[in-house]
Parts: structure tokens; C-alpha cells; sequence
């Protein structure tokens, strides 16, 4: 697959994880789809969002597997629906925000950072519904996210990263066995 530049994107040997149909068919629960929604299934995969859809919204899909490049995607969409690959996530939200206002995805505890919230709040998109789920067998917690453009977010986030309040920069302050009450800039 070749991004808007030409460059291959490297796929992660975690990109190609199945969603269970319990949690498509929950995401796609806590969607508003209306009828005539024009609705995106980005990475179709084995299809359990785009075939649990409603049969009322106009359903697309995209799949690189069947030469469907979700980068090479132009249409706009009512809402976009699904579990993207997680080496991708910049490009993935970046090009969402081109073909949508609305979308569903599914993001875990590394993936739901404060700098990619930054990014996406930046772009006047809010946070308007998260469900907390574990699925068993994937990475960690998951959240199940619905980003609005220009609807209020239900979290916010800290225009930047708090830093060491002695020294005012990024020391080892508990990091690498340091202990995080001391700055190891003022240890003499």
C-alpha cells in the first residue's frame, strides 16, 4: 500500500486483528445511523461491520486486500465505522478527518494518547461517547471511541505534556530507578 507521497507504509504484524461480532455490532449500537446515512467500513476484513450495518444506511467499504486503498478513498461519508490497523493510526485519523465528521473506532490504552487527542480535538472534533471493554484475548483495555466534529468533548486533555516542576524540562525524574519525588537535575 502507498501513501499520498508514494512512500510504502509498513504494515505491523498487529494490523490484521478480526474485531468479534459483539463488539462491531456494539459500536455500531452506539452510532446514530439514520436512514440514507452514507456509512464507511475503512478495513472490511472478514466484514463483520460492514455486513452487521443496518440495511437502511448506503454502505461502502474499503479493504487493501481487494485493491480498496482507504488512503486513495475520496467520498464523504455520514460516519465511518471500524477497527483500523494500529501502525497506521496518525495516517488512518489524519485521512478520517478528510471523509468524515463523524467516526466510530477502535482505540487501546496506547493508542488513546494525550498528544493523538491534542491532534484530533485540534482538529474540532470532540470525544462524544466512550465505552471501556476487555476483550480477552487482544492487548489491553479498549475503548470504544465516537469523535463529533464540532460537538463538545466528555474528557479534555492537557494542552501539553506536564514537565518536571523544579527544572521545568523532561529529566529522569522517576525514570530508569529514579525516584519520582526528586529532580535529577538538582541532585548534586
Amino acid at each position: 500500500m502507498n501513501n499520498k507521497t508514494g512512500n510504502k507504509l509498513k504494515w505491523g504484524r498487529n494490523d490484521n486483528i478480526y474485531t468479534p461480532s459483539t463488539v462491531a455490532k456494539l459500536m455500531i449500537d452506539m452510532c446514530d445511523i439514520k436512514p440514507n446515512h452514507q456509512v464507511l467500513d475503512p478495513c472490511k476484513g472478514g466484514g463483520v461491520f460492514f455486513n452487521n450495518l443496518p440495511d437502511y444506511c448506503d454502505k461502502d467499504y474499503c479493504e487493501i486486500t481487494e485493491h480498496k486503498d482507504f488512503f486513495k478513498c475520496e467520498n464523504k461519508y455520514d460516519w465511518i465505522i471500524g477497527n483500523p490497523p494500529f501502525s497506521l493510526w496518525d495516517k488512518w485519523i489524519e485521512h478520517t478527518m478528510e471523509i468524515t465528521d463523524i467516526f466510530c473506532y477502535i482505540m487501546n490504552t496506547v493508542n488513546l494518547t494525550d498528544k493523538r487527542m491534542r491532534s484530533i480535538m485540534s482538529n474540532d472534533y470532540g470525544l462524544t461517547k466512550l465505552h471501556l471493554l476487555d476483550v480477552d484475548w487482544w492487548f489491553g483495555r479498549t475503548f470504544i471511541c465516537v469523535f463529533e466534529k464540532d460537538k463538545p468533548s466528555i474528557i479534555s486533555v492537557s494542552p501539553c505534556p506536564v514537565l518536571c516542576d523544579i527544572c521545568g524540562i523532561k529529566c529522569k525524574r522517576g525514570r530508569l530507578g529514579n525516584c519520582p519525588n526528586t529532580c535529577t537535575n538538582t541532585i548534586q
